[in-house]
């Protein structure tokens, strides 16, 4: 996608990229960084880390998903968590963008999920 069809994209759903909004789910405990991200690139992110390569690869997992999902006709793809030794994963929609979420291992799923579905509930 050219850089300047780019930038009107991200100017749409400029409402999203809000810092407080990314801010209620790094403030949850073991929460190390979240990313605002569209076809792989980063628009936004609170936190630490290699923000260019994590979106390009939670969009890599995105893809993957949503291709799994269709062919074994679950439905819609509503997050993709990823869990290993010291950190986890999570991947959600999030309007036209989609967000994607480090934290440490010991990380309460639950309560980001809730501040992930309070998140959307804003966008509407």
């Amino acid at each position: 996608m050219p850089a300047e069809t780019r930038e009107l994209r991200v100017a749409e759903v400029s409402h999203l990229l809000d810092d407080n909004r990314l801010q209620i789910i790094k403030r949850q405990p073991g929460v190390l960084s979240v990313i605002a991200f569209y076809e792989g690139f980063p628009v936004k992110s609170v936190g630490n880390g290699d923000f260019e390569q994590v979106a390009a690869i939670a969009e890599d997992f995105l893809r993957a998903g949503e291709r799994i999902t269709s062919d074994m006709r679950m439905g819609v793809l509503d997050q993709i968590i990823l869990e290993a030794g010291e950190k986890k994963c999570i991947i959600v929609p999030y309007g036209d963008l989609s967000l994607c979420m480090v934290t440490r291992a010991d990380a309460n799923l639950g309560l980001i999920r809730l501040a992930i579905r309070h998140l959307q509930a804003m966008e509407l």
